[in-house]
């Protein structure tokens, strides 16, 4: 989630969009089905599809497998310390701190999204699961510019099976399967860079009638929407939620594009947030494992503090998280410790 577009430039709209999608994925844990149905159609895969478009093969695999270990799994790492460590901290408060550090642990060492319990019982680290997974996308389609391209498409699509079709029989360690399919929406990315010069050399009326044809297909993939978790390599309804999910992502694209040009006084603080998405991100997953929201919530209903509603309670949790995720990354990004840690240039 800290790509840069270049050694010198990055671009804001892309950022923005970044900002957009990060903040799409804190509401979208919190359970609301009429959230879900929006944000699940985009947020995570423009991640993914983002990451495709700057993955080149200028650099020898070895160098950016290594690049990717250090910008990806660093932070990775450091989330699930943070996490070990505050969960065996309040498991001590509830009595139970040695089953609280081994949960975390492994929970830690496997990297899965979700919890499972066939044929093992699997607890799910959350939401960093997309590290592993974007690091097995990026090295997938690193190795897939050797190829020719028709083995490339080939090796794409067979990934994208394989990654979907043995999740039914076994959830892998540290999100394989979630990469592989990953691969596929990288691959869109990649493919747009290639042949941007030809897009944006359409006429006006051809560029309109995508744009329209689009967003159309993205209201209605929202209005039929079932499932869409690429964090088990759900699909939904399979090509059909595929071809819906790149239509919201173009269009998130193009919105973030509107608002760098008509809405500066949005789009930098979006910008700022998607440049360091990561960071927003370990902190999200910190406070979304440890953090009872809805518990708090209803203290403050008997307390008299909120009124006694559901709507009342979700307001409170989405500004409290936004705050908590939004203002501590912010903090941290001002830290130097932390800014080499996390891999962010001056």
């Amino acid at each position: 989630m800290n790509e840069t577009t270049s050694k010198t430039k990055r671009l804001q709209y892309v950022d923005i969009a970044r900002g957009i999608a990060m903040i799409c994925i804190i509401l979208g844990h919190l359970g609301n089905p009429s959230i879900n149905r929006v944000v699940f159609t985009f947020h995570v895969p423009i991640f993914f599809f983002i990451t495709g478009y700057f993955t080149n093969n200028k650099r020898r695999l070895p160098e950016f497998a290594k690049n990717k270990l250090r910008t990806l799994i660093v932070p990775y790492i450091i989330a699930c310390l943070a996490i070990i460590i505050l969960g065996t901290l309040l498991g001590a408060h509830h009595g139970d701190a040695a089953s609280a550090f081994k949960g975390w642990l492994s929970a830690s060492l496997y990297g899965s999204g979700g919890s499972y319990t066939v044929p093992f019982t699997i607890k799910g680290i959350g939401a960093i699961w997309f590290l592993w997974a974007t690091f097995w996308g990026s090295i997938f389609l690193r190795i897939s510019l050797n190829f020719n391209k028709s083995s490339r498409v080939a090796a794409i699509f067979g990934l994208f099976a394989l990654g979907y079709y043995t999740r039914k029989l076994f959830w892998f360690p540290l999100s394989i399967q979630a990469g592989a399919c990953a691969t596929l929406f990288m691959y869109m990315g990649y493919l747009l860079k290639q042949n941007k010069d030809a897009l944006n050399s359409l006429p006006k009326e051809a560029k309109i009638f995508g744009f329209g044809f689009a967003f159309v297909t993205w209201i209605s993939f929202m209005k039929n929407f079932q499932s869409f978790w690429l964090v088990n390599c759900d699909i939904g309804r399979g090509m059909v939620d595929i071809f819906g999910c790149i239509c919201a992502c173009a269009m998130v694209i193009l919105i973030s594009r509107v608002i760098e040009k008509k809405l500066s006084f949005i789009g930098k603080p979006l910008a700022y947030f998607g440049k360091y998405s990561l960071l927003i991100l370990c902190v999200h997953i910190v406070e979304l494992d440890l953090f009872p929201w809805w518990r708090i919530a209803w203290k403050l209903v008997q307390h008299n503090i909120l009124p006694a509603t559901y709507l009342s309670q979700l307001v409170f949790i989405i500004v409290g998280k936004l705050i908590i995720d939004l203002g501590c990354a912010f903090i941290m990004s001002k830290i130097p410790f932390v800014r080499k840690m996390f891999g962010f240039r001056n």
